[in-house]
């Protein structure tokens, strides 16, 4: 490798850890919006119930109106993706309200504990999203089905009233795991557009990415074969394997 392309490399290494942090800017002023939230929505005294009230009136607006605004973004983005046309800005406008439709949804429908496990999965959004600026592309597909497997097992604690929700990332996990085998027989190429995208590197090994997608689908089943008490036990195996996960494939970047 010359210095030209050394440079180039280190450049676009530049450019992918700032896309990174900005997603961590993003998902520390969405804590700071949580923390009013639990403070004023959650944790309320009497004499602020017109604060709470209020608040209640934009979360139900949000609950509604983020997923369609989501939809059409995504939308949006699809067909410039067709065109062959820059997307950037409305695939993260599509994120985002994605990202505000799930919090505005749990808050209300799961309350306090809501609030307290969506504090966790916001890091959890800017974990992924640094893992796939900066390692290797198989373990962020990998990361995005294990750790949606440990969401669904934490609805499955509630039983009947979280089943939906898991029921929704079960349909999320087998999308990943369609995509990982379109990969594979591509050998890592993506079409989604009008050129082929190569996603993953042509001599990607597949076999850890497949039963970590394969793993993420049959707890969430037996979870809900199995009740809460199953669910609460298999997170942290999820977990776990999240680590293993994290440990195997910062040792391949070496």
């Amino acid at each position: 490798m010359d210095r030209k392309q050394r440079e180039e490399r280190r450049r676009q290494e530049d450019i992918a850890l700032q896309r990174g942090l900005l997603w961590v800017v993003g998902a520390a002023v969405l804590e700071a919006l949580l923390v009013l939230v639990n403070r004023y929505y959650i944790n309320y005294f009497v004499n602020e119930v017109n604060i709470t009230n209020a608040l209640d009136k934009v979360l139900r607006f949000l609950r509604l109106g983020a997923p369609v605004a989501a939809v059409l973004a995504l939308a949006w983005t699809f067909w410039l993706l067709r065109q062959g046309k820059k997307f950037g800005w409305q695939l993260v406008l599509a994120l985002g309200l994605a990202a505000v439709s799930v919090c505005a949804h749990v808050i209300i429908k799961f309350w306090g504990p809501g609030v307290s496990m969506l504090f966790w999965l916001v890091v959890a959004w800017a974990v992924l999203a640094l893992v796939y600026y900066i390692y290797q592309r198989e373990f962020f597909l990998a990361a995005c089905a294990c750790g949606m497997s440990v969401l669904a097992l934490w609805f499955v604690r509630y039983e009947a009233s979280g089943r939906m929700e898991a029921l929704l990332l079960l349909a999320a996990i087998a999308v990943v795991t369609d995509v990982v085998f379109q990969l594979k027989k591509r050998d890592g190429v993506l079409s989604i557009g009008r050129e082929p995208v190569q996603f993953l590197p042509k001599k990607t090994s597949y076999s850890v990415l497949l039963v970590t997608c394969a793993a993420s689908l049959a707890v969430i089943i037996a979870a809900m074969l199995l009740g809460g008490t199953a669910a609460y036990y298999l997170m942290f195996v999820m977990v776990a394997w999240l680590f293993a996960l994290f440990v195997y494939y910062t040792v391949k970047l070496m």
